[in-house]
């Protein structure tokens, strides 16, 4: 699967003209991939869209640093070298709780300890008393499958569920609701199938240790029954 036979006419095997069997489907594709793509990124946090470490310096004087435009929500932050910490999400109303003020009503300047974010910054409870180096990592939104882009790990790893996003989209432009393996509420629950799927799969594949707890009690063969 890629975005080239996916946008292909309807006699092209494997193209969503031809998952609908609708020759003038052609044309509306690549809106109809944009939805769906951005239809399973609003509901899938898995660890093929984790950042590598993106590191930086906070500036002094200031309690907020800019999130990376293709950010869908932290994952970590952490102050590096000498002043290494490692700092919690908080609600932004614990964050604001936290403000503190000298003599002169001027916000302390200090490490900060705790964090949240909004529609363009991470916010800090503490205005940086100095240049601390840094460390995050995000989700991000991974670049749209188009002609110069045209696999993703979506492609790749998951394409029947990209398939039933795109049906789901594609059964609506076509007003294909109510009729039959075409209705949108058939490839709707589909696709929370397979994004559930996917997630547990993702969250298995992050477990580092299994510790006591993460099991409970033992199934045959002594193998562990995992509470979820």
């Amino acid at each position: 699967m890629d975005y080239v036979t996916l946008t292909a006419p309807k006699n092209t095997p494997g193209s969503l003209a031809d998952f609908l069997n609708n020759s003038t489907l052609t044309a509306a594709a690549p809106f109809i991939i944009k939805e769906a793509e951005s239809e399973i990124y609003r509901r899938l946090r898995h660890w093929r869209m984790l950042t590598s470490p993106v590191t930086g310096t906070l500036t002094v004087g200031n309690d907020f640093i800019p999130l990376p435009v293709d950010c869908l929500e932290p994952s970590i932050f952490m102050l590096t070298g000498l002043q290494q910490s490692w700092l919690d999400q908080k609600p932004i109303e614990e964050v604001m709780r936290r403000w503190s003020y000298d003599d002169a009503g001027n916000r302390t300047q200090q490490q900060p300890v705790v964090y949240s974010f909004n529609q363009t910054n991470l916010v800090f409870d503490s205005v940086a008393d100095q240049a601390y180096p840094y460390a995050l990592v995000y989700y991000q939104q991974p670049p749209a499958l188009s002609a110069s882009n045209p696999t993703n790990f979506l492609t790749d790893v998951y394409p029947r569920m990209l398939r039933c996003a795109m049906m789901m989209q594609a059964t609506e432009w076509a007003k294909d609701s109510g009729v039959g393996q075409f209705d949108r509420t058939y490839w709707m629950q589909l696709l929370i199938e397979q994004i559930a799927t996917a997630q547990a799969e993702s969250d298995r594949a992050r477990r580092a240790v299994i510790s006591g707890e993460a099991f409970i009690g033992g199934g045959s063969g002594g193998a562990p029954v995992y509470s979820w």
